[in-house]
Protein backbone atom coordinates (compact mmCIF):
# COMPACT_ATOMS: atom_id res chain seq x y z
CA UNK A 1 0.00 0.00 0.00
CA UNK A 2 1.16 3.49 -0.81
CA UNK A 3 -0.25 6.27 1.36
CA UNK A 4 0.00 9.70 -0.22
CA UNK A 5 -1.36 13.21 0.27
CA UNK A 6 -2.62 14.80 -2.94
CA UNK A 7 -3.24 18.35 -4.01
CA UNK A 8 -6.37 20.24 -4.96
CA UNK A 9 -8.77 19.46 -2.09
CA UNK A 10 -12.38 19.58 -3.25
CA UNK A 11 -14.59 18.51 -0.37
CA UNK A 12 -15.19 15.79 2.23
CA UNK A 13 -16.70 12.29 2.26
CA UNK A 14 -17.49 9.74 4.98
CA UNK A 15 -15.44 6.55 4.79
CA UNK A 16 -16.45 3.07 5.91
CA UNK A 17 -15.34 3.69 9.49
CA UNK A 18 -17.49 6.80 9.84
CA UNK A 19 -14.50 9.11 9.61
CA UNK A 20 -14.55 12.32 7.56
CA UNK A 21 -11.70 12.61 5.09
CA UNK A 22 -10.74 14.99 2.28
CA UNK A 23 -11.88 14.32 -1.27
CA UNK A 24 -8.79 14.82 -3.43
CA UNK A 25 -6.33 13.27 -5.86
CA UNK A 26 -2.69 12.37 -5.25
CA UNK A 27 0.42 13.07 -7.31
CA UNK A 28 2.88 10.17 -7.30
CA UNK A 29 6.16 9.38 -9.03
CA UNK A 30 6.31 7.11 -12.05
CA UNK A 31 8.26 4.53 -10.03
CA UNK A 32 5.42 4.47 -7.50
CA UNK A 33 2.93 4.10 -10.35
CA UNK A 34 4.87 1.09 -11.70
CA UNK A 35 4.68 -0.59 -8.29
CA UNK A 36 0.93 0.03 -8.08
CA UNK A 37 0.46 -1.43 -11.57
CA UNK A 38 1.93 -4.71 -10.33
CA UNK A 39 -0.85 -5.19 -7.78
CA UNK A 40 -3.96 -7.20 -8.62
CA UNK A 41 -6.30 -4.68 -6.99
CA UNK A 42 -8.69 -3.84 -9.81
CA UNK A 43 -6.87 -0.63 -10.70
CA UNK A 44 -7.30 1.04 -14.07
CA UNK A 45 -4.72 3.07 -16.01
CA UNK A 46 -6.22 6.06 -17.82
CA UNK A 47 -4.56 7.85 -20.74
CA UNK A 48 -6.14 11.32 -21.11
CA UNK A 49 -4.42 12.32 -24.37
CA UNK A 50 -6.03 12.48 -27.84
CA UNK A 51 -6.85 9.33 -29.80
CA UNK A 52 -4.04 9.87 -32.30
CA UNK A 53 -1.49 10.29 -29.48
CA UNK A 54 -2.78 7.13 -27.80
CA UNK A 55 -2.44 5.16 -31.06
CA UNK A 56 1.18 6.25 -31.48
CA UNK A 57 2.14 4.68 -28.14
CA UNK A 58 0.62 4.09 -24.71
CA UNK A 59 1.24 2.21 -21.48
CA UNK A 60 0.10 -1.44 -21.72
CA UNK A 61 -3.45 -1.89 -20.48
CA UNK A 62 -4.24 1.84 -20.43
CA UNK A 63 -7.71 2.88 -21.56
CA UNK A 64 -8.29 6.11 -23.48
CA UNK A 65 -10.48 8.83 -21.95
CA UNK A 66 -9.41 12.18 -23.49
CA UNK A 67 -9.19 15.01 -20.97
CA UNK A 68 -11.43 17.15 -23.18
CA UNK A 69 -14.21 14.54 -22.91
CA UNK A 70 -14.20 14.59 -19.08
CA UNK A 71 -16.76 17.14 -17.90
CA UNK A 72 -18.98 16.94 -14.80
CA UNK A 73 -20.54 13.56 -15.69
CA UNK A 74 -18.75 10.37 -14.56
CA UNK A 75 -17.23 8.60 -17.60
CA UNK A 76 -18.93 5.32 -18.54
CA UNK A 77 -15.52 3.64 -18.48
CA UNK A 78 -15.16 4.44 -14.75
CA UNK A 79 -18.34 3.20 -13.02
CA UNK A 80 -16.69 2.58 -9.61
CA UNK A 81 -15.75 5.77 -7.74
CA UNK A 82 -13.72 3.75 -5.22
CA UNK A 83 -11.57 2.09 -7.87
CA UNK A 84 -7.85 2.97 -7.99
CA UNK A 85 -7.32 5.17 -11.06
CA UNK A 86 -3.81 5.90 -12.37
CA UNK A 87 -3.82 8.92 -14.71
CA UNK A 88 -1.20 10.14 -17.19
CA UNK A 89 -0.93 12.25 -20.37
CA UNK A 90 1.98 13.48 -22.51
CA UNK A 91 3.71 15.97 -20.21
CA UNK A 92 1.59 16.05 -17.03
CA UNK A 93 -0.62 19.10 -17.65
CA UNK A 94 -3.74 17.36 -18.94
CA UNK A 95 -3.42 14.53 -16.42
CA UNK A 96 -3.56 17.03 -13.54
CA UNK A 97 -6.64 18.68 -15.04
CA UNK A 98 -8.35 15.33 -15.59
CA UNK A 99 -7.47 14.08 -12.09
CA UNK A 100 -8.93 17.20 -10.51
CA UNK A 101 -12.15 16.82 -12.50
CA UNK A 102 -12.46 13.17 -11.47
CA UNK A 103 -11.88 14.10 -7.82
CA UNK A 104 -14.52 16.84 -8.12
CA UNK A 105 -17.00 14.15 -9.25
CA UNK A 106 -16.31 12.01 -6.18
CA UNK A 107 -13.63 9.56 -7.31
CA UNK A 108 -11.62 8.95 -4.14
CA UNK A 109 -8.59 6.95 -5.32
CA UNK A 110 -7.17 9.03 -8.18
CA UNK A 111 -3.37 9.00 -8.64
CA UNK A 112 -1.71 11.30 -11.19
CA UNK A 113 1.80 10.31 -12.31
CA UNK A 114 2.83 12.76 -15.03
CA UNK A 115 3.58 12.30 -18.71
CA UNK A 116 4.49 9.45 -21.03
CA UNK A 117 7.42 11.56 -22.26
CA UNK A 118 9.24 10.59 -19.03
CA UNK A 119 8.01 6.98 -18.91
CA UNK A 120 10.82 4.40 -18.84
CA UNK A 121 8.57 1.33 -18.81
CA UNK A 122 7.00 -0.56 -21.69
CA UNK A 123 5.04 1.28 -24.39
CA UNK A 124 2.76 -0.40 -26.93
CA UNK A 125 1.51 1.01 -30.23
CA UNK A 126 -1.45 0.32 -32.45
CA UNK A 127 -2.79 1.49 -35.76
CA UNK A 128 -5.06 4.50 -35.59
CA UNK A 129 -8.72 3.55 -35.32
CA UNK A 130 -11.04 3.91 -38.28
CA UNK A 131 -13.62 5.25 -35.82
CA UNK A 132 -16.44 2.88 -36.71
CA UNK A 133 -16.33 3.76 -40.39
CA UNK A 134 -16.39 7.51 -39.96
CA UNK A 135 -15.02 9.38 -42.96
CA UNK A 136 -11.95 11.50 -42.38
CA UNK A 137 -11.30 14.88 -44.00
CA UNK A 138 -8.09 16.32 -45.39
CA UNK A 139 -6.51 19.70 -46.03
CA UNK A 140 -3.50 20.13 -48.31
CA UNK A 141 -0.98 23.01 -48.45
CA UNK A 142 1.96 23.51 -50.79
CA UNK A 143 5.49 24.17 -49.57
CA UNK A 144 9.11 23.43 -50.46
CA UNK A 145 12.34 22.49 -48.70
CA UNK A 146 14.79 25.23 -47.85
CA UNK A 147 12.49 28.18 -47.11
CA UNK A 148 8.92 27.10 -47.76
CA UNK A 149 6.20 27.80 -45.17
CA UNK A 150 5.64 25.64 -42.10
CA UNK A 151 2.14 24.80 -40.91
CA UNK A 152 0.85 24.56 -37.33
CA UNK A 153 -2.61 23.23 -36.47
CA UNK A 154 -4.66 24.70 -33.59
CA UNK A 155 -7.94 22.94 -32.66
CA UNK A 156 -10.33 24.81 -30.36
CA UNK A 157 -11.85 21.59 -28.94
CA UNK A 158 -9.44 18.65 -29.18
CA UNK A 159 -12.11 16.34 -27.76
CA UNK A 160 -14.10 16.54 -31.04
CA UNK A 161 -11.44 15.93 -33.66
CA UNK A 162 -7.78 14.89 -33.86
CA UNK A 163 -5.28 15.25 -36.70
CA UNK A 164 -2.11 13.80 -38.17
CA UNK A 165 0.19 15.19 -40.88
CA UNK A 166 2.22 13.76 -43.74
CA UNK A 167 4.46 15.12 -46.49
CA UNK A 168 4.08 14.09 -50.15
CA UNK A 169 6.66 15.32 -52.66
CA UNK A 170 5.39 16.50 -56.03
CA UNK A 171 7.59 14.03 -57.87
CA UNK A 172 8.10 10.40 -56.87
CA UNK A 173 11.87 10.66 -57.39
CA UNK A 174 12.20 13.71 -55.12
CA UNK A 175 13.46 13.64 -51.57
CA UNK A 176 14.28 16.21 -48.93
CA UNK A 177 16.55 18.81 -50.51
CA UNK A 178 16.48 22.57 -51.07
CA UNK A 179 13.87 23.51 -53.64
CA UNK A 180 11.96 20.23 -53.58
CA UNK A 181 8.23 20.95 -53.66
CA UNK A 182 5.81 18.99 -51.50
CA UNK A 183 2.27 18.98 -50.16
CA UNK A 184 1.68 19.13 -46.41
CA UNK A 185 -1.44 16.98 -45.91
CA UNK A 186 -3.43 17.28 -42.68
CA UNK A 187 -5.91 14.47 -41.98
CA UNK A 188 -8.70 15.01 -39.43
CA UNK A 189 -10.34 12.12 -37.57
CA UNK A 190 -13.61 12.40 -35.64
CA UNK A 191 -13.55 11.60 -31.92
CA UNK A 192 -17.09 12.54 -30.89
CA UNK A 193 -20.02 14.42 -32.49
CA UNK A 194 -19.81 18.19 -32.33
CA UNK A 195 -18.51 21.36 -33.99
CA UNK A 196 -15.26 23.20 -33.45
CA UNK A 197 -12.93 25.61 -35.21
CA UNK A 198 -9.50 24.84 -36.58
CA UNK A 199 -6.79 27.36 -37.43
CA UNK A 200 -3.89 26.34 -39.67
CA UNK A 201 -1.07 28.82 -39.14
CA UNK A 202 1.10 29.29 -42.23
CA UNK A 203 4.48 30.73 -41.27
CA UNK A 204 7.15 31.59 -43.83
CA UNK A 205 10.58 33.27 -43.52
CA UNK A 206 10.20 34.87 -46.96
CA UNK A 207 6.44 35.46 -47.43
CA UNK A 208 3.42 36.78 -45.56
CA UNK A 209 2.26 34.85 -42.52
CA UNK A 210 -1.32 33.61 -42.94
CA UNK A 211 -3.96 32.05 -40.71
CA UNK A 212 -6.44 29.71 -42.44
CA UNK A 213 -9.58 29.22 -40.36
CA UNK A 214 -12.11 26.40 -40.75
CA UNK A 215 -15.32 25.14 -39.18
CA UNK A 216 -15.07 21.39 -38.52
CA UNK A 217 -18.23 19.33 -37.95
CA UNK A 218 -18.34 15.70 -36.77
CA UNK A 219 -21.67 13.86 -37.13
CA UNK A 220 -23.08 10.94 -35.13
CA UNK A 221 -21.26 8.43 -37.38
CA UNK A 222 -18.01 10.38 -36.80
CA UNK A 223 -17.86 11.59 -40.39
CA UNK A 224 -15.80 14.79 -40.60
CA UNK A 225 -16.71 17.81 -42.71
CA UNK A 226 -14.55 20.93 -43.13
CA UNK A 227 -15.74 24.36 -44.23
CA UNK A 228 -13.35 27.27 -44.71
CA UNK A 229 -14.57 30.41 -42.99
CA UNK A 230 -14.73 33.66 -44.90
CA UNK A 231 -13.49 36.96 -43.50
CA UNK A 232 -17.13 37.80 -42.72
CA UNK A 233 -17.57 34.51 -40.82
CA UNK A 234 -14.40 35.11 -38.83
CA UNK A 235 -15.36 38.66 -37.91
CA UNK A 236 -18.83 37.54 -36.81
CA UNK A 237 -17.41 34.73 -34.67
CA UNK A 238 -14.83 37.06 -33.12
CA UNK A 239 -17.40 39.77 -32.40
CA UNK A 240 -18.07 38.49 -28.88
CA UNK A 241 -14.56 37.22 -28.19
CA UNK A 242 -11.21 38.65 -27.17
CA UNK A 243 -7.79 38.86 -28.74
CA UNK A 244 -4.73 38.47 -26.50
CA UNK A 245 -1.47 40.16 -27.45
CA UNK A 246 1.79 39.82 -25.55
CA UNK A 247 4.31 42.57 -26.23
CA UNK A 248 2.36 43.45 -29.37
CA UNK A 249 2.08 39.97 -30.90
CA UNK A 250 -1.20 38.03 -31.00
CA UNK A 251 -1.45 34.53 -29.48
CA UNK A 252 -4.24 31.92 -29.74
CA UNK A 253 -6.46 31.64 -26.66
CA UNK A 254 -9.43 29.40 -25.89
CA UNK A 255 -11.51 31.45 -23.46
CA UNK A 256 -13.77 30.00 -20.78
CA UNK A 257 -17.49 30.72 -20.83
CA UNK A 258 -18.14 32.32 -17.44
CA UNK A 259 -19.13 35.65 -15.90
CA UNK A 260 -15.52 36.56 -15.17
CA UNK A 261 -14.61 36.41 -18.86
CA UNK A 262 -17.74 38.37 -19.77
CA UNK A 263 -16.78 41.07 -17.28
CA UNK A 264 -13.23 41.10 -18.62
CA UNK A 265 -14.58 41.77 -22.13
CA UNK A 266 -16.31 44.87 -20.80
CA UNK A 267 -12.90 46.31 -19.80
CA UNK A 268 -11.50 45.99 -23.34
CA UNK A 269 -9.44 47.45 -24.83
CA UNK A 270 -7.17 46.86 -21.85
CA UNK A 271 -3.38 46.92 -21.41
CA UNK A 272 -1.82 45.32 -18.33
CA UNK A 273 1.80 45.54 -17.29
CA UNK A 274 2.80 42.09 -16.03
CA UNK A 275 5.55 41.02 -13.65
CA UNK A 276 7.34 37.69 -13.36
CA UNK A 277 6.65 35.86 -10.11
CA UNK A 278 7.87 32.59 -8.63
CA UNK A 279 9.57 31.34 -11.77
CA UNK A 280 6.28 30.03 -13.17
CA UNK A 281 3.89 32.93 -13.87
CA UNK A 282 3.33 36.52 -15.02
CA UNK A 283 0.87 38.54 -12.93
CA UNK A 284 -0.66 42.00 -13.37
CA UNK A 285 -3.39 44.18 -11.86
CA UNK A 286 -6.64 44.77 -13.78
CA UNK A 287 -7.35 47.98 -11.86
CA UNK A 288 -10.74 46.79 -10.62
CA UNK A 289 -12.40 43.65 -9.29
CA UNK A 290 -14.32 41.18 -11.46
CA UNK A 291 -16.92 38.57 -10.50
CA UNK A 292 -15.15 35.36 -9.54
CA UNK A 293 -15.83 31.73 -8.82
CA UNK A 294 -12.58 30.58 -7.22
CA UNK A 295 -11.77 26.90 -6.79
CA UNK A 296 -8.64 25.07 -5.70
CA UNK A 297 -6.94 24.03 -8.95
CA UNK A 298 -3.53 23.01 -10.19
CA UNK A 299 -2.69 25.17 -13.17
CA UNK A 300 -0.58 24.16 -16.15
CA UNK A 301 1.52 26.07 -18.63
CA UNK A 302 -0.61 28.31 -20.84
CA UNK A 303 -3.43 28.70 -18.30
CA UNK A 304 -4.87 32.19 -17.76
CA UNK A 305 -6.62 32.74 -14.42
CA UNK A 306 -8.13 35.44 -12.23
CA UNK A 307 -6.49 35.80 -8.80
CA UNK A 308 -8.16 37.62 -5.88
CA UNK A 309 -10.72 39.00 -8.31
CA UNK A 310 -8.51 41.82 -9.55
CA UNK A 311 -5.33 40.27 -10.96
CA UNK A 312 -4.77 38.37 -14.19
CA UNK A 313 -2.16 35.60 -14.17
CA UNK A 314 -0.60 33.82 -17.15
CA UNK A 315 1.32 30.61 -16.39
CA UNK A 316 4.40 29.20 -18.07
CA UNK A 317 4.76 26.71 -15.21
CA UNK A 318 2.38 25.26 -12.61
CA UNK A 319 0.91 26.20 -9.24
CA UNK A 320 -1.87 25.01 -6.91
CA UNK A 321 -4.12 27.73 -5.46
CA UNK A 322 -7.65 29.13 -5.47
CA UNK A 323 -8.27 30.72 -8.90
CA UNK A 324 -11.03 31.40 -11.42
CA UNK A 325 -10.19 30.01 -14.85
CA UNK A 326 -10.25 32.52 -17.72
CA UNK A 327 -8.64 30.71 -20.65
CA UNK A 328 -5.71 28.77 -22.05
CA UNK A 329 -2.97 29.74 -24.54
CA UNK A 330 -2.36 26.93 -27.03
CA UNK A 331 1.45 26.83 -27.06
CA UNK A 332 4.15 24.43 -25.90
CA UNK A 333 5.82 24.84 -22.52
CA UNK A 334 9.12 25.66 -24.21
CA UNK A 335 7.51 28.39 -26.31
CA UNK A 336 5.76 29.89 -23.27
CA UNK A 337 8.93 29.81 -21.17
CA UNK A 338 10.82 31.66 -23.90
CA UNK A 339 7.99 34.18 -24.13
CA UNK A 340 7.20 34.72 -20.44
CA UNK A 341 10.20 33.50 -18.49
CA UNK A 342 12.79 36.08 -19.51
CA UNK A 343 11.49 39.31 -17.99
CA UNK A 344 8.34 41.37 -17.47
CA UNK A 345 5.87 41.63 -20.36
CA UNK A 346 2.85 43.70 -21.35
CA UNK A 347 -0.43 42.10 -22.39
CA UNK A 348 -3.22 43.73 -24.35
CA UNK A 349 -6.81 42.50 -24.59
CA UNK A 350 -9.04 43.69 -27.44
Amino acid sequence: MISLFGCGKTGQVMDGDGMVRELTYAQISQDEAKLMMQDDDGHVIVDVRRADEYAQGHIPGAILIPNESITDTPPEELPDKNQIILVYCRTGRRSKEASQKLADMGYVNVYEFGGIEDWTGEIVTEEASDNAGGEKAKLSFESFDGGGPDFNVLIADEGIVSYETEVKYHSSDQGEMDGSGFDKIITFTGIKPGETTVVVEERSPIADNLDHKYRVTVDDELNVQIEQLSVKDINEEAGEGMILMIDGEEYPVEWEENESVEALKELCPLTVKMSMYGGFEQVGSLGESLPRNDEQITTGYGDIVLYSGNQIVVFYGSNTWAYTRLGHIDMTQEELTDLLGNGDVEITLE
